[in-house]
């Protein structure tokens, strides 16, 4: 399997250096000997081209976001950004306003980072720019004369969008929140009020509705606690072992635990013990931050030593926001005493290279695909629409952590299978009840 890879980078070299793209064809056969490399069993020098993994985070994050946050801030984002090919995001109502699912998902995974603010190196230019790129962003998806408005009565699709975008705003109270202008923060706030009137699945959307209520509870001082008492309720019944929590009543096999469940409860119990008057939360809150580093024990384990993981389950699209669970531990400090901060961020670095450096995983435009490595459309779902890959954004949490952080500075290391599959000692695993 590895020479033949090696036969075929060395084509798509050829090809490359005929077009005489010299810095795609450096790039490129880096990029195949890291692979190389990590199939034969060995932990990944990144080879992508960047002096440091967060350095290349920065790179990948900036290069996906970009073309959603800057279209949107010059309102063409829906003009411009792909509609995709499910049927569902076709349909009369949700193609005028699918543009929108890019934007929570986005800032969700951006704003941690936003959060740590501008300073004079270049990454903190970098963040200054975007602190000005979101706030315009945000005020032109809530004016009713721009193009790219988000009309909250078209589909409840956007009490999706809000969720995801609360759930950054949350992250980024200071540069984002406090930086938009009074109007647009009261028409976030009538905007989220309205997604009232749509009543969720008995499943993960309890937290959609849940993070809206929290929303509007930190930044517009009221909220319908009844439906945060729900969401919590649900979720105590719903926990079915070994830290999953099943999609409603029944258990799913799929990353939905990591997409929204586990991350987004998580927020809605911080916001419930510090608001509400249940005193049986911060129990309760302490438990699931257990159950989540027992599931970032199971995300880790599932990163093979190419980078690549089990594809299980529906919404497999969004990529690397399977492993948010992982990174989020990573970025709150609580990752468990078994994984090590440099071997998480090189599983993590291992998996984002993966599937961002193959060829198709961006179209010619620069805006993400519809697959997992590459574009791979037979994959869409049913309810799927380029704006929803843009999940994948959340694999970039832990860029919330400085760049002085040990997380970023402590030194590379061989994750779970890596040790493993070339015959190195690993800890055993163990059950959670």
């Amino acid at each position: 399997m590895i020479l033949t890879y090696k036969a075929a980078c060395a084509h798509t070299f050829a090809t490359i250096i005929n077009g005489t793209d010299m810095k795609k064809a450096a790039i490129f056969m880096l990029a195949c000997l890291s692979f190389c490399s990590l199939a034969a069993g060995k932990t990944s020098d990144r080879g992508t081209g960047f002096g440091s993994d967060r350095e290349y985070w920065v790179n990948v994050m900036d290069r996906i976001a970009r073309p959603v946050i800057t279209a949107l801030s010059e309102d063409r984002l829906r003009e411009s950004i792909p509609v995709g090919r499910s049927e569902a995001a076709l349909s009369s109502s949700r193609e005028f306003i699918t543009h929108m699912e890019s934007v929570g998902r986005t800032i969700a995974g951006i704003a941690p980072w936003i959060e740590l603010g501008p300073d004079d190196t270049p990454e903190g230019k970098l963040r200054a720019e975007y602190i000005d790129l979101v706030c315009k962003a945000l005020e032109n998806s809530v004016d009713p004369e721009a193009d790219d408005y988000f009309d909250s009565h078209a589909t409840r699709q956007i009490l999706v969008n809000s969720a995801f975008l609360i759930q950054g705003l949350l992250a980024a109270p200071h540069h984002i929140w406090d930086n938009l202008d009074s109007l647009t923060q009261e028409r976030l706030l009538a905007q989220w009020k309205s997604t009232r009137t749509m009543i969720p699945g008995k499943n993960n959307w309890y937290l959609f509705s849940a993070m809206v209520e929290c929303g509007l509870k930190v930044f517009g001082g009221e909220w319908d606690y009844s439906i945060v008492r729900r969401a919590i309720d649900s979720h105590k019944e719903w926990y079915v072992g070994d830290g999953v929590y099943g999609d409603g009543e029944v258990f799913h096999l799929d990353y939905y635990n990591s997409y929204v469940i586990q991350p987004m409860l998580l927020q809605v119990l911080e916001v419930a013990v510090k608001y509400g008057d249940d005193k049986d939360d911060a129990g309760f809150m302490e438990l699931h931050r257990k159950r989540m580093q027992r599931y970032a024990e199971i995300q880790e384990r599932m990163i093979a030593p190419d980078g690549s993981y089990p594809l299980i389950g529906r919404s497999i699209t969004y990529r690397a926001a399977a492993f948010q669970v992982l990174g989020q531990c990573a970025f709150r400090k609580m990752l468990p005493s078994s994984l090590h901060e440099g071997q998480v961020r090189s599983a993590l670095t291992a998996v984002i290279a993966r599937q961002m450096e193959q060829p198709g995983t961006f179209d010619k435009d620069g805006w993400l695909t519809i697959g997992v490595c590459g574009e791979q459309p037979e994959l869409g779902d049913s309810y799927l629409s380029t704006p929803c890959v843009y999940l994948t954004s959340l694999v970039f949490v832990p860029l919330g952590l400085p760049a002085d952080d040990s997380f970023w500075t402590s030194g590379k290391e061989p994750w779970t299978s890596v040790k493993a599959f070339s015959g190195k000692d690993f800890p055993i695993d163990k059950f959670l009840k």
